[in-house]
């Protein structure tokens, strides 16, 4: 009895010590297979794609989400930076039919009070200079810019609303790699 007891507890830590590498190849795969599909929209954008070890959220919301950031966008957007993030929480397995997918727009503003705005069709979070939303699924290419710029425009309506500059805050990836 003993002995099974011994081998069910090595098992068990096999099978939670493989379970991180599973996810994390899951991750590194659907970041691979999605990457061309996005290719067109980031030229089109003058934007920047970071793959699974630079993608992230600007924020500090998002940066504790339970969801691992495995692809991040960046553009510029007439004054505004915006920044799209997809990420995922893999269940135990490499099948990537049951990974769980959500999309994160967030946009770079003055900063601002704390607050949630319910719209008719998502909501934005205002925090520590930055407003974001949370989508559930993948980037869907040939819908981003329109939702992006629906939310660009509320942005623009919305008085004390106003984009902020990045490039001298170290936020921007392109300032990374120097």
């Amino acid at each position: 009895m003993e002995i099974l007891g011994i081998i069910v507890a090595v098992t068990v830590i096999t099978l939670l010590v493989l379970r991180g590498p599973r996810r994390a190849k899951a991750r590194a795969k659907a970041a691979a297979e999605r990457t061309p599909f996005l290719m067109p929209l980031v030229e089109s954008l003058d934007g920047k794609l970071l793959g699974l070890d630079e993608a992230s959220a600007w924020s500090p919301t998002l940066q504790r989400a339970l969801l691992k950031p495995f692809l991040t966008l960046e553009f510029q957007r007439g004054p505004w930076h915006v920044r799209v993030t997809e990420a995922s929480r893999p269940h135990s397995t490499t099948d990537l039919d049951r990974v769980q997918f959500e999309h994160w727009i967030e946009v770079a503003t003055i900063p601002s009070a704390r607050r949630r705005v319910p719209l008719e069709f998502f909501t934005l979070y205002f925090e520590d200079g930055f407003v974001h939303t949370e989508s559930s699924g993948q980037i869907r290419p040939d819908e981003l810019l329109f939702l992006v710029d629906m939310i660009l425009e509320t942005l623009d309506l919305m008085p004390g609303v106003e984009p902020r500059d990045l490039a001298d805050e170290g936020y921007l990836e392109s300032d990374h790699e120097q």
